[in-house]
């Protein structure tokens, strides 16, 4: 039963990962799209609909950061990088969720660089989005490491698989 629970579990995970990977990619589409000066006036606005309201001052100064960033080229890195990376998770779990051998090292080591990326971004940014990220990550992470520790395992004993199904 407890199996079957992480199993179940995995499935959840991996599929939303799956949707994550989506919205990289439709994002990243769209960032590369839409030219710097509109990608930087939509987060000036931000930043002065912020400032009026009252809001925090770290928020108003990191949405001036993003509007210099993307007239700089960063816009550009940011839509490369969310089409390379929704691209590789898209694959891995496609991979993932056929049950495909050689997708779960490979997701291991890619989840592993992505969540150590996330935390070298998390020193130059303080975004808490960063940190809860990589906490999502990391469960992910084990519970492909468990998926793949139980498919390598094979049937288990008195001829039943490793989730209780009869084999």
């Amino acid at each position: 039963m407890r199996q079957q629970n992480i199993h179940r579990l995995f499935k959840a995970g991996v599929t939303l990962k799956g949707l994550h990977a989506l919205l990289e990619l439709i994002t990243g589409a769209a960032t590369l799209a839409v030219g710097p000066v509109a990608v930087s006036n939509f987060f000036f606005a931000l930043a002065q609909r912020e400032w009026i309201g009252g809001g925090r001052v770290s928020l108003v100064n990191f949405l001036v950061r993003l509007a210099e960033q993307s007239l700089r080229g960063g816009q550009h890195f940011v839509g490369v990088y969310l089409l390379v990376v929704g691209t590789i998770n898209t694959v891995l779990v496609i991979g993932l969720l056929a049950s495909a051998l050689w997708s779960y090292p490979t997701a291991l080591a890619a989840i592993a660089l992505l969540a150590a990326y996330q935390l070298y971004r998390y020193t130059h940014t303080h975004a808490l989005a960063l940190i809860l990220l990589t906490l999502y990550d990391a469960v992910v992470w084990w519970l492909v490491w468990h998926e793949y520790r139980v498919l390598r395992s094979g049937p288990l004993i008195e001829g039943r698989s490793s989730y209780g199904n009869a084999v």
